[in-house]
C-alpha cells in the first residue's frame, strides 16, 4: 500500500470508528437507556478497532505486537504518568480553582466506573489509537521531536494529539470546558506517553498499562476530593 494513502486511511479509519461509537452510544441512550453510559460506544471502538487491527496486521501493513511487560520495565511510565498527573492537577487548580467535574460517570456506580472507565476504555482507546492509527502512521516514524537522548516519533505525536481532542467530548455529558480542557490536556500527554513506550519496547502492553495508570489515577483523586 502507499505510503500516503496509509496514513490518510488509517486517520479516516479512526474519525469514522469514534463517529460510528458516538452514533450507537446515543441510539443506545434512546433505545437502550438500561445500559450503563459509554458502554456502547467504547464496546464499538473494542470491536471495530480489533477487526481493524487484524484485518491490516494480516495484511502485512501494520505489525501488531503484544507481549509480556517486565516489572522493571514498567515502574518509570507508571510513576512518570502518575507524576504528571499531580503536577497537572495542581496547575489547573491554580489557574481556574475548582471546576466543575460533573459528566457521563458522575453518578456510575464504582463497579460500572472500574469496569467501563479503567479497563474497558483503557484497552479499547488504545488499540484504537496506539494498536491501530500509531502502526498506520509508521511511514511517519523518522520524523518527529528530540529532547536529548529521547525521541518522540510523529506516529506518538499525532496518535497523542488526535486521542487528547477526543476528550472534548465530555462537554455534551455535563462536563465544563475548563474540566474538558484539563482532561484533553493530560490525554493528550498520556497518550504520547503510552505511544512512546509501545515504539520504545514493540509491545502494546505498555500502552494499555500507561492508560489503565492514569484512570486509575484520575479515579482514587476523584474519589478523595468528592
Amino acid at each position: 500500500m502507499n505510503k500516503t494513502v496509509q496514513i490518510i486511511l488509517g486517520v479516516f479509519i479512526v474519525l469514522l470508528i469514534l463517529m460510528l461509537a458516538s452514533s450507537f452510544e446515543m441510539i443506545a441512550m434512546t433505545k437502550l437507556s438500561f445500559l450503563p453510559s459509554g458502554l456502547a460506544s467504547q464496546l464499538t471502538i473494542l470491536v471495530l478497532s480489533v477487526i481493524s487491527i487484524y484485518f491490516f496486521n494480516k495484511k502485512g501493513i501494520i505489525k501488531f505486537n503484544i507481549g509480556k511487560v517486565g516489572m522493571r520495565q514498567i515502574i518509570t511510565p507508571i510513576l512518570l504518568i502518575i507524576f504528571l498527573f499531580i503536577i497537572s492537577e495542581l496547575i489547573f487548580l491554580k489557574i481556574l480553582g475548582n471546576i466543575n467535574e460533573e459528566h457521563f460517570a458522575s453518578s456510575m456506580p464504582m463497579l460500572q466506573i472500574i469496569f467501563i472507565v479503567v479497563i474497558l476504555a483503557s484497552i479499547s482507546e488504545e488499540l484504537l489509537f496506539r494498536g491501530f492509527l500509531q502502526n498506520m502512521l509508521e511511514p511517519l516514524k523518522s520524523f518527529g521531536i528530540r529532547f536529548q537522548k529521547i525521541k518522540i516519533s510523529l506516529p506518538v505525536i499525532i496518535s497523542g494529539l488526535l486521542f487528547g481532542l477526543m476528550h472534548f467530548g465530555l462537554i455534551t455529558t455535563g462536563a465544563s470546558f475548563g474540566f474538558a480542557l484539563k482532561l484533553v490536556l493530560f490525554a493528550m500527554i498520556m497518550g504520547m506517553i503510552a505511544g512512546y513506550y509501545q515504539e520504545k519496547h514493540n509491545n502494546f502492553s505498555f500502552a494499555v498499562i500507561v492508560h489503565m495508570t492514569a484512570n486509575i489515577t484520575g479515579l482514587l483523586y476523584s474519589t478523595l476530593i468528592n
